[in-house]
């Protein structure tokens, strides 16, 4: 998951990453970086600001790829929710609704 680094993610955050996430899914990152880099990239660029703590306490979502969270997000339709999830991590439920 070092791979995560050049994103930008610390080690810290890494090492948090690491501890609350299964091996399964630290797995499924590994075999799908460019997925997970496009979900990062796209998640700034709807303007989610909590990246750490998404990837901390909900990795799923970075696994769905761009594609997924593009759809979602239209689904979802509104800035709101993107404010919502900044302020509070536990709001990445949205993603799961859509």
């Amino acid at each position: 998951m070092e791979f995560l680094l050049d994103c930008g993610i610390s080690e810290e955050v890494l090492r948090k990453i690491l501890l609350n996430n299964s091996e399964e899914i630290t797995i499924d990152a590994e075999w799908n970086i460019d997925r997970v880099y496009s979900s990062i990239e796209y998640l700034k660029e709807i303007g989610i600001n909590c990246i750490d703590k998404i990837l901390i306490n909900r990795f799923d979502i970075v696994l769905r790829g761009r594609k997924s969270l593009e759809e979602s997000y239209q689904n979802m339709g509104n800035k709101n929710v993107v404010n919502q999830i900044n302020k509070d991590v536990k709001y990445a439920y949205y993603f799961d609704l859509y």
